[in-house]
């Protein structure tokens, strides 16, 4: 039985028969009928007929045509019918098989409120029918379809249905057809511009034109038509054509119907903020493995994204987009363009409302910016009179609040003279409550509070004597004495209590940040345990945040030489995911690392080596930096230098290689560490531009240069570098050159003219004709260097990566040439006098004789040097 019924359903007029014993409500006897009339009707007419037949009443049902069929004699298999059986006609009139259509409407709707008199619904049954009447992209056969009739023409769910059946079956050349049979074949049909039945005709019409731009100024043409006749348009008209450009990446089109939408005024001219995102984050932002590559992409799409929208801006005069365009920037880590969109939209008369609307970018420029950029957006703001700005005037949070708690207080009077009359034997506490009441006071400060609470005798009394002031009407100054006293009363603290009663310090010094964070590292250093607490406490009031306390823990071992206790509340402060203050990192620098001398290497530290102390402060930034502990750039720098002037290779590639993963341009694959909190700002690369300047570009070629040198190991060729990411094997002096390609390859523009220059000065210092460094490291390096200028230039440019390091002048020219540069004869002047000490000179003339023909060829040109340009005679005593 099952299977006859799957060949059953499987048959095309099986669809026909199951409608239309849904919709009737005829008996069984009454499906034989029907069933021979449905099969002898076209296949496009059975379903309409039967529903039209079987709902009309049975006088105004029509009569059709008769259909002759052979008179068969009843057989065994089938038995005869008991009911006479009426032969009905065709209509010939193929209109009148349609069902009225509602009246058109733009409501949203549901499936539960369509019902089976709508075409829409007829026509879904019946796939045959519905290809028939969605066959509109032409002008053929005009009247022969439901939309070609005035009363279906605007039958949007009509053409709904006909949209979602061309798009299912034909993809965008279906769209094109219904586009076409709305535009070509009817000329009055007009989109709706509300509801979910307008949203998605119009993002699929939008679509169809991104994908095809030869439609799209059709549907645009048919948004300012309607806007021109009935002055609505469809409200998410600008972010699906001018955003869906901006996010494939498509600025100069979107730019063009920005101009033709402002024209035709369906574009406002702050319209330009609600596509920010597709400006500066379009989804065209190629995927690639390599960071270079990545980088370059994206710095160029933005770049077009923010060229874009200055044009937009041109062309939009009169616009107010200042706050969402560089707080869109600055939150996404653009700062550097943000500083950019700040100028131009100043030059074209967009101004921040308020001072918060540029606070971030301000932030951003006292950081990061130069001093220029700094100077200008201080000035900017003070010609706006944005006193929030005014470092100088500004005041904190926290004394902003007790002034206002201060004015709110009422009368104010001399807080020594209510500590007097509290101290004074005759007068109790009631009576001077009275008195004061009497003169008006309504708020007394912490000495007279101090001279309440000295004389109680518990906790209890010292509460129940605050509760009586409070009680009397008479506020007390919110200051730390009064809070850390009711406080301690709660918590019965009563040794610490007494110790804050009876301390000699002030009740303002208390709220003196910094004389309380002194006397808890010298408490600490001098384990005066009980008046350690007390600091603690004080400045627990002041920090009630764990991490506050958690950068006075940091700060009191660093303090106290403790590194080790120090490294551990690192730790705890990474695990929480907080971040140590600007404070503390100055506090860190200023206390580990041992002032040098400019341009001098660092010295040995105390207790730690000069390396040691650089690497535990790196150890510690390494831990604080991804959770937003700011380091400005100078900093990094002067960390370097110590690593680079002092030769530790290893650790100064790790540190390079860190910061460039740190704070690259590209947003990391990994999940970070606390992705709750917010990444360091600098992350639009300027930091790494800061850091990584010419001149330490520069240094870092001259370094690489300048190996340790061992006496053992001296004409010994096997003294290579083996390069950290890929583990090939390099010549020790071009270690430098690997360490640039490398942060090129991540991302860090770096200049190969200046790359050149370096290491073609470094060559000359090696091998150019002898003339003598005024430095001895210089000249020692020359004299034990184990290599040659073919091997070490041939080594550069494997390093490099390819052949623009020298531009190809090693094969036209002898590689001598490169390590001879073009020198002044002053140059040539002060090489001659270079003194060198007795013992270097003995050890050269010793190596000469010798027969070391490095030697002896140091001798010769130095003395025909000597002899072009003979040294000026000393002077006597």
């Amino acid at each position: 039985m099952r299977p006859a019924l799957l060949r059953l359903l499987r048959r095309p007029f099986a669809v026909s028969t199951l409608d239309t014993l849904a919709a009737t409500s005829i008996g069984i006897e009454q499906l034989e009928i029907d069933y021979t009339r449905l099969r002898g009707q076209p296949q496009c007419l059975r379903h309409y007929s039967s529903i039209n037949d079987a709902r009309a009443p049975p006088a105004e049902r029509k009569q059709w045509p008769r259909q002759r069929t052979p008179d068969k004699k009843p057989t065994g298999k089938r038995r005869p019918l008991s009911f006479p059986i009426h032969e009905i006609e065709i209509p010939t009139d193929t209109d009148a098989i349609a069902p009225p259509p509602p009246p058109p409407s733009d409501k949203p709707y549901s499936e539960n409120e369509r019902t089976l008199d709508t075409p829409a619904k007829a026509l879904r049954l019946h796939p045959e029918r519905l290809e028939f009447e969605s066959n509109v992209g032409h002008t053929h056969d005009l009247g022969t379809r439901l939309v070609d009739q005035p009363e279906h023409s605007s039958d949007f769910e009509l053409w709904e249905e006909l949209l979602h059946h061309r798009q299912r079956k034909y993809g965008d050349q279906g769209t094109q057809e219904i586009w076409e049979g709305m535009t070509v074949r009817l000329q009055g049909v007009q989109l709706p511009v509300t509801g979910p039945r307008a949203d998605f005709f119009w993002r699929c019409f939008v679509g169809l034109g991104l994908r095809r731009e030869i439609y799209l100024t059709s549907v645009l043409e048919h948004a300012i038509d309607i806007y021109q006749r009935q002055g609505i348009s469809w409200p998410h008209l600008y972010e699906s054509v001018v955003g869906k450009l901006l996010d494939q990446g498509r600025t100069r089109q979107a730019s063009a119907l920005h101009r033709m939408l402002q024209r035709s005024g369906l574009a406002q001219p702050n319209d330009v903020a609600r596509v920010l995102k597709q400006v500066f984050h379009p989804a065209c932002l190629p995927i690639s493995e390599d960071p270079a590559t990545l980088i370059i992409s994206q710095r160029q799409t933005i770049a077009f994204g923010q060229t874009a929208l200055k044009a937009m801006c041109r062309c939009a005069p009169g616009h107010r987009i200042y706050g969402p365009v560089i707080s869109h920037l600055m939150q996404n880590g653009y700062g550097e363009y943000a500083l950019k969109m700040h100028e131009f939209l100043v030059r074209h008369d967009d101004h921040p409302q308020t001072a918060e609307e540029m606070l971030d970018l301000w932030e951003y420029v006292k950081k990061h910016g130069s001093e220029r950029e700094f100077n200008a957006i201080r000035d900017y703001a003070e010609e706006r009179e944005f006193e929030k700005f005014n470092t100088d005037t500004s005041m904190t949070d926290e004394t902003a609040s007790a002034g206002h708690k201060k004015e709110k207080g009422g009368k104010r009077y001399n807080d020594d003279i209510g500590a007097k009359l509290i101290s004074t034997p005759p007068f109790n506490l009631e009576w001077v409550i009275g008195t004061l009441k009497m003169l008006g006071v309504s708020a007394i400060g912490p000495r007279t509070i101090r001279e309440v609470t000295i004389r109680a005798n518990s906790s209890k009394e010292i509460l129940d004597r605050i509760n009586l002031i409070r009680g009397s009407g008479i506020t007390i100054e919110d200051s730390i004495f009064p809070r850390l006293v009711e406080k301690l009363a709660k918590q019965h603290r009563s040794i610490l209590l007494s110790d804050l009663l009876h301390s000699d310090q002030h009740p303002d010094v208390l709220a003196d940040v910094k004389i309380q964070e002194s006397f808890l590292v010298s408490h600490y250093m001098a384990q005066d345990w009980r008046q350690y607490n007390l600091a603690l406490a004080v400045l627990a009031e002041h920090f009630p945040s764990s991490s506050g306390l958690l950068d006075l823990h940091f700060r009191k071992h660093i303090a106290a030489g403790e590194y080790d206790a120090a490294s551990k509340v690192v730790d705890e402060v990474a695990i929480h995911g907080q971040k140590l203050s600007e404070e503390s990192v100055d506090f860190l620098a200023q206390k580990v690392l041992t002032s040098r001398q400019q341009t001098k290497g660092p010295s040995p530290g105390k207790p730690l080596s000069a390396k040691d102390e650089v690497m535990f402060v790196f150890r510690v930034l390494q831990r604080v930096v991804p959770a937003g502990s700011y380091v400005s750039a100078p900093f990094w720098v002067e960390l370097l230098k110590r690593l680079g002037m002092d030769k530790d290779w290893d650790e100064f590639s790790e540190m390079c290689h860190w910061l460039v993963h740190e704070y690259s341009f590209i947003p990391h694959a990994e999940p970070s560490l606390f992705p709750s909190k917010l990444q360091p700002t600098g992350r639009d690369g300027r930091i790494l531009s800061q850091i990584f300047s010419t001149r330490m570009q520069v240094a870092i070629v001259s370094w690489g240069f300048r190996p340790r040198i061992d006496e053992n190991v001296v004409g010994n060729k096997k003294n290579y570098y083996k390069d950290p990411t890929t583990g090939q094997r390099y010549m020790l002096l071009v270690r430098g050159i690997v360490l640039l390609r490398d942060l090129r390859n991540a991302g860090v523009k770096i200049e190969v003219d200046w790359v050149r220059r370096a290491t073609r000065h470094r060559l000359a210092t090696l091998f150019s004709e002898y003339s003598p460094s005024a430095r001895r490291v210089n000249r020692r390096l020359r004299l034990m260097c184990p290599f040659t200028l073919h091997e070490v230039v041939a080594e550069a440019k494997r390093a490099w990566g390819d052949e623009f390091l020298f531009r190809g002048h090693e094969r036209s020219r002898s590689p001598r040439w490169l390590a001879n540069p073009y020198r002044t004869r002053s140059s040539l002047r002060r090489s001659s006098n270079v003194v060198i000490p007795r013992r270097e000179m003995g050890q050269l003339r010793e190596r000469a004789r010798r027969g070391d023909s490095r030697a002896l060829r140091q001798m010769r040109e130095w003395q025909d040097l000597r002899e072009r340009f003979p040294p000026k005679p000393r002077r006597g005593p």
